[in-house]
């Protein structure tokens, strides 16, 4: 950059800072609340002296959230901001996931104790591994006498010492707290226990993955007398006709109940919830008609203003059933006048492959397969396939257009999109713009199809995350340092199925794409290419580095167990090598793992 340009464009910031001084600083305090921590202080820290003393003095309303940010400005902000602007932080939010590995860990070897985030209210850990870790965190929270609002995703551990009765308890013995959500995935263990210790402040409770029975549920709203939301997971018992007996506070429910003989306990289960103002029920296994909750929402749910319904069940061993029939049936039974007029709830009702479906017209469908249902009702007059077509979001099969290219459809929304090469030029008119579309995942790459992909990644403007697949047994194809997308930020050519030399990463780092991508997945085989990833890629923040450790694991499956663990062991000690090598020759600021929760011979650097 020229003297001129660099002097153009210092006289530009000074001038900016100087408008920024001329405003009051209560107009500069509001302004900040506008902002993530992490983009306030980058934005404003060292502007000048005066921004400075209201950043750390004055503004009393700092909230963090540490998801997909780089180590780098991670270290930043606890080594040198939190440390001065803890009793100033209302909320943060921590992530233990691919793109941040051990973050909570390293959060802690900063600041050792939350003692001073004494006007902390919300606090979310997001996808956590370690159970020394919450435990840790939650030992913490004893000094966070107002927090209100705690999310927690705890995934699968590898030890199978996990004390969930402390967890809960711990998480009830917070004085003020008033939301919850808590998602526990454990493997071979429960996802949820009752607590032993009652809350009074509790009133919103989320537990999407933890399996209760009706009589559990019972139990836990003891633990809870002040709740008025509910989520859950039910699971199916063996006590029929349970009554629940709810706080009388509780206003919303929202339950996922996959007992084929909920159709018979319904009305006893609902018979005490004349307070709910919210009701969402998901039912796997079971079709309940219109008229039965007509009849339950009349006689026990007076005060229902909101009612989400799904509700499906299979048909595979039933060959000789009249879907169609089944389908007028169960949709006629929502079109009496207390649906249509009277509550003006309207429902879908469609089938798939032997399946049928009803859902409320509220909620976005995501495919899952069903893009083209066999047959189609609707009691909105507004509602017809297109509408069903617009609330699509999300396509996963790679041969979906198979299936569409024959019917004049348009999808609108989708943010997902799984495509198998060559593209049919149907896609142009299936798809009336890609505006939304946040992943797109491409199979079966090769160089012949460049000009039809790169026609597509123009008209995906906010296209975040790309995923290349090609067959195995292809050379890489030169296309991939072509493709040019401003907005693509995250590559993972691990589906390629290839091995990239250190010339062909040279290649990609220089690439368009290469260039501003800041998560990457790749397959290497070289120690160096991976030296050379890291120094030549600007943007990058996570590098996933898939090492060819010369195993053919497919074959080695076929022999003894002993020879399988004694290449297995061999494997291991490579991969740990290579870990410390690389931790010897990249700056100690950098964070390389490899991470056992995922494929052994992939290693993570955190930069």
């Amino acid at each position: 950059m020229s003297t001129t340009s660099l002097y153009r464009t210092r006289n530009k910031e000074e001038t900016n800072v100087t408008i920024l001084e001329h405003l009051p600083n209560e107009i500069l305090l509001i302004l900040f609340e506008y902002f993530n921590g992490i983009d306030l202080l980058q934005t404003f820290y060292d502007l000048n002296s005066h921004l400075n003393l209201l950043l750390y003095k004055q503004f009393q309303l700092y909230c963090f959230n540490f998801k997909s940010i780089s180590k780098c400005t991670f270290d930043l902000i606890c080594q040198q901001h939190l440390p001065f602007i803890a009793n100033k932080v209302i909320s943060l939010a921590f992530s233990d996931y691919r793109d941040t590995p051990k973050q909570m860990s390293l959060f802690f070897s900063y600041i050792p104790s939350l003692h001073r985030f004494t006007q902390l209210q919300s606090l979310t850990l997001s996808n956590i591994h370690s159970y020394d870790t919450v435990v840790q965190f939650l030992n913490e929270c004893h000094y966070l006498y107002n927090l209100i609002h705690l999310t927690f995703y705890f995934y699968s551990f590898l030890t199978s010492s996990v004390d969930l009765q402390l967890i809960i308890d711990k998480i009830w013995s917070l004085p003020k707290l008033t939301y919850c959500h808590f998602d526990v995935r454990i493997e071979r263990q429960p996802n949820f226990c009752l607590p032993t210790i009652i809350s009074s402040s509790l009133k919103y409770l989320y537990l999407p993955h933890s399996k209760l029975q009706w009589n559990q549920v019972n139990r836990l709203f003891h633990y809870v007398p002040e709740l008025k939301h509910l989520s859950i997971l039910n699971e199916p018992s063996v006590v029929d006709n349970y009554i629940l007996l709810p706080p009388p506070g509780l206003i919303k429910l929202n339950f996922y109940c996959p007992d084929k003989s909920i159709i018979s306990k319904l009305d006893i289960l609902l018979q005490n919830m004349s307070n709910l103002y919210y009701l969402h029920i998901r039912l796997k296994h079971s079709l309940i008609n219109g008229y039965k909750w007509e009849q339950i929402i009349r006689i026990h749910l007076p005060k229902l203003k909101i009612f989400r319904l799904r509700m499906n069940k299979a048909f595979f061993n039933n060959p000789n059933i009249q879907l169609q029939r089944q389908v007028d049936k169960l949709i006629n039974s929502f079109r009496s006048s207390f649906w249509i007029n009277e509550r003006q709830w309207f429902f879908r009702c469609f089938t798939w492959k032997k399946i049928i479906v009803l859902h409320s017209l509220c909620s976005t469908y995501n495919y899952h397969g069903c893009i083209t249902p066999d047959f189609w009702q609707s009691t909105s007059p507004h509602d017809n396939q297109q509408q069903f077509h617009n609330e699509i979001t999300s396509i996963d099969s790679e041969t979906f257009l198979n299936e569409l290219v024959s019917l004049n459809i348009c999808l609108s929304n989708i943010d997902h999109l799984t495509i198998k090469l060559p593209i049919n030029e149907k896609i142009w008119s299936i798809f009336s713009n890609f505006n939304r579309l946040h992943s797109l995942t491409v199979l079966s790459h090769t160089d012949t199809f460049q000009f039809e992909l790169q026609i597509l990644l123009d008209r995906a403007p906010h296209l975040r995350i790309l995923r290349l697949g090609q067959d195995g047994s292809l050379p890489l194809h030169l296309s991939l340092f072509n493709y040019r997308n401003t907005s693509v930020r995250e590559l993972n050519l691990i589906g390629c199925d290839y091995c990239f030399n250190e010339e062909e990463c040279i290649l990609f780092s220089h690439s368009s794409l290469g260039v501003q991508c800041e998560v990457l997945f790749i397959e290497v085989n070289n120690r160096e290419t991976i030296i050379h990833l890291v120094k030549h890629m600007i943007k990058l923040r996570v590098l996933y580095i898939c090492y060819d450790d010369g195993m053919n694991w497919e074959n080695l499956k076929m022999k003894t167990a002993a020879q399988y663990d004694e290449c297995y062991k061999t494997a291991r000690q490579m991969i740990d090598q290579l870990v410390q090598w690389l931790k010897d020759h990249l700056p100690s600021t950098y964070l390389v793992i490899n991470d056992p929760h995922y494929s052994s011979n992939v290693i993570s650097i955190w930069i």
